[in-house]
């Protein structure tokens, strides 16, 4: 995944993203949500031939990088706990 930082303040980043599904960015879009400090969350596709997306974020209050990074490491456990579960129960 390439991420780059194209606009930045104290309450809203925008993240241009390629080479990623847009699966993961609706995850995380997703999970941003729920979050109380969180006001948006957004993804859209630059085009539909082209791995080119934008996330955007607007916090109510903290750092709108800190949200991601915590949703991010959040999301992360539960794939992994997901996996974890289809593989014992694709054993059976």
């Amino acid at each position: 995944m390439l991420a780059e930082i194209t606009d930045f303040n104290e309450n809203e980043l925008e993240l241009k993203l390629q080479e990623e599904d847009i699966s993961i960015m609706y995850i995380i879009q997703h999970e941003l949500l729920k979050e109380r400090n969180v006001e948006f969350a957004g993804v859209t596709l630059k085009h539909p031939l082209i791995r080119d997306y934008t996330l955007r974020i607007a916090t109510k209050r903290g750092n709108p990088i800190e949200a991601i990074r915590d949703v991010s490491v959040s999301t992360s456990n539960y794939l992994k706990e997901i996996a974890s579960t289809l593989k014992a129960n694709l054993k059976k």
